[in-house]
């Protein structure tokens, strides 16, 4: 029997990071996420499209 612990992953291995990577977690200059609404846009172009589809295949 062993008496030394089993190792199941190596240690890892101390790199430095790539250049302009950030290396910081502090966010001093973070801008707050844009949430607004689309809204409806593209089901009227959708509409839209369908509408001009039936015309011209109705035309020709």
């Amino acid at each position: 029997m062993m008496n030394s612990a089993a190792v199941a992953y190596p240690p890892p291995m101390t790199m430095e990071p790539p250049v302009g990577y950030p290396t910081s977690t502090v966010q001093g200059n973070h801008v707050p996420a844009d949430t607004r609404s689309r809204g409806d846009g593209f089901w009227k172009g959708c509409c839209a499209a369908l509408c001009c589809c039936c015309v011209l295949d109705a035309c020709f």
